[in-house]
């Protein structure tokens, strides 16, 4: 009955076709962007009316809203209706919903012609497979929809063995796959997993080396000579393998090519930091190499000038080189010299002092003390507005 349905369907919209054949000549001449020059399809027919023919259709088969099949309709070819309406369907059964389903269409239109039993049905069965379940599924899917357009055995099957190989919730997955969908469409049987294996070798857990799939994922595809090179710094400077410093500090360094990694380390050193200093460091805090030098000499001017730190002081607090001098150092500096002059707290800078958060700072030295020194409420406001 369906496809007597859509036969009739298909006779009436050619009709339409035809009588607007001339209004849209010009577009029928153009190939159609789900990759095939047809004479006329819906979407010239009706771009702006919604009372398409095909949407109505679509709205009464797959039980969308009229929006949502107006949407979808505008991607549809005429002759590949039929097909169209078995996807949906199966994308429904699989848990998409409307605004899934408008989203997916919208960004990868050819979804609408794979074929069911050989192409997309194997596809879904593989993500479920690797934890995408429940609404998972169609939210990672609608995202990024071009992960249905890797084959299965070449490119999918490695990527979801290794990720069914991790001990990883299904939450931190979906997270995992939408910040680094390379995850499982890259050729991880002869780049990624030898340097995974690797890593579990060393003693690295599932964890770190999961943060550094999905945040520094470049170390791992990066050219193995130089993620050797790397591997082995990081080695040489006694990082724990079992924390996630580890993994930014991999992710940093191999992101640099061995040349460049001298030079960060050489200018660190030109602004009065021994090589020692530079590495321990590098790793408490590894996103200090990607501090522009102008910024370090800044900020480092600060410190030793304001907060009277020595160098070995400041190496033990790594992290207040990649704060803003404007927004957080010199505010915070302000606030904290007041109440030291008033007698208030201990007249020592200490590295938590900048690295509190903004709530718990404003509670433990504003909000405790503006009685007592009214004067620390303007004196922040008048820092942090550059006045």
């Amino acid at each position: 009955m369906l496809r007597r349905l859509c036969a009739g369907v298909h006779r009436r919209l050619q009709v339409t076709a035809t009588l607007g054949h001339r209004r849209t000549a010009a577009a029928a001449s153009r190939p159609h962007f789900l990759g095939f020059d047809k004479p006329y399809s819906v979407s010239y027919v009706s771009a702006d009316d919604p009372s398409s023919p095909t949407a109505s259709f679509l709205a009464r088969s797959c039980g969308l809203s009229h929006h949502a099949a107006f949407s979808i309709s505008k991607k549809v070819q005429i002759d590949a209706l039929d097909k169209a309406l078995r996807v949906l369907a199966l994308l429904k059964d699989y848990g998409f919903h409307e605004a899934h389903l408008v989203r997916l269409v919208d960004r990868c239109p050819r979804v609408l012609l794979m074929g069911i039993e050989k192409t997309l049905k194997p596809k879904l069965e593989l993500f479920r497979g690797i934890g995408l379940v429940g609404t998972a599924l169609p939210e990672v899917l609608s995202a990024r929809p071009f992960l249905l357009t890797y084959r299965v055995e070449k490119r999918l099957v490695p990527h979801a063995e290794l990720l069914k190989s991790m001990s990883i919730t299904n939450a931190t997955l979906v997270d995992a796959l939408k910040q680094s969908t390379w995850l499982i469409t890259f050729g991880a049987g002869t780049t990624v997993l030898p340097k995974v294996d690797a890593l579990r070798a060393y003693g690295v857990p599932d964890e770190v080396i999961l943060l550094l799939l999905i945040r520094y994922g470049h170390a791992l595809v990066t050219d193995t000579d130089r993620f050797n090179e790397a591997f082995g710094e990081i080695k040489k400077m006694g990082i724990c393998p079992k924390k996630t410093t580890f993994a930014r500090a991999l992710g940093v360094l191999a992101a640099l090519p061995k040349k460049k990694w001298e030079e960060r380390v050489e200018n660190l050193r030109g602004l009065g930091w021994s090589r020692d200093h530079v590495l321990e460091a590098f790793a408490k805090q590894p996103h200090i190499v990607w501090i522009s030098t102008e910024k370090t000499r800044k900020i480092m001017k600060f410190v030793e000038e304001k907060l009277a730190w020595t160098p070995d002081y400041t190496v033990k607090n790594p992290n207040v080189l990649t704060l803003s001098l404007e927004k957080r150092l010199l505010p915070r500096y302000a606030v904290l010299h007041i109440l030291m002059h008033k007698g208030l707290i201990k007249p020592v800078f200490t590295g938590n002092h900048f690295k509190m958060s903004n709530q718990k700072f404003m509670m433990q030295f504003v909000t405790e003390y503006q009685e007592k020194a009214p004067e620390i409420v303007e004196a922040i406001k008048v820092v942090t507005s550059g006045g």
